[in-house]
């Protein structure tokens, strides 16, 4: 892609490279006034897309079906009205409805998208004997059951990890400590990306790399 020329695209680019320099100004250096600069101005653009995009959202959603009759979408209108008593210290109680509803229906969705793919699934992945599988298939296969199984014992807390429960235990550790170590290892990777990315993007705007 050429570098853009177009005055309103060379402004929208310039000031996103402006932005970033401001925002790494902390990590690099120390917190400043152009960093509380953009880091309030992000805020407050982010603020103003979310009001924008939830109040289109109601208009869409509730609104417009309530007036060509759909009368019962009334109801999540009153109950998010509802919530914003927690505003008034006197009618703060008001806000507890909507807010229980929501909890409860929150949770209720979560599990039901929780249980079976992340339970059901897991568990029917695990007893799942590979058919016809190569000998990685089958050390995988092997390697998540005994992993499963020793991780569980870990979380056993009813009788002291000693004897029988010993080694099982210590191995379910283990396998804590190199699930651990690769999430670790993702998050430093992902953060890498990221800055890889913005220096990329530093390169690109003072014309060293191509777009």
């Amino acid at each position: 892609m050429a570098y853009p020329t177009a005055p309103l695209e060379l402004l929208g680019l310039w000031t996103g490279f402006l932005t970033m320099l401001m925002i790494y100004s902390y990590p690099l250096w120390k917190e400043n006034v152009a960093f509380r600069w953009a880091e309030h101005t992000y805020i407050a653009v982010m603020l103003a897309i979310s009001l924008v995009v939830n109040i289109t959202n109601i208009n869409r959603i509730a609104i417009q079906p309530m007036i060509t009759g759909e009368i019962h979408y009334i109801i999540p209108i009153i109950l998010g009205l509802a919530m914003f008593a927690l505003l008034i210290a006197d009618y703060r109680w008001v806000s507890r409805y909507p807010i229980a509803v929501l909890v409860g229906a929150g949770f209720g969705l979560g599990m039901r998208g929780v249980l079976l793919p992340n339970i059901l699934g897991q568990v029917i992945s695990t007893i799942t004997a590979p058919v016809g599988g190569a000998a990685m298939d089958w050390f995988n296969f092997v390697y998540i059951a005994i992993g499963t199984i020793s991780s569980i014992s870990y979380f056993l807390l009813t009788y002291e990890h000693r004897g029988t429960l010993r080694y099982p235990t210590r191995i379910g550790r283990m396998f804590f400590m190199i699930g651990l170590g690769a999430y670790f290892g993702n998050t430093v990777l992902f953060r890498l990306s990221m800055l890889s990315g913005r220096a990329q993007f530093f390169l690109q705007v003072l014309k060293i790399i191509p777009m």
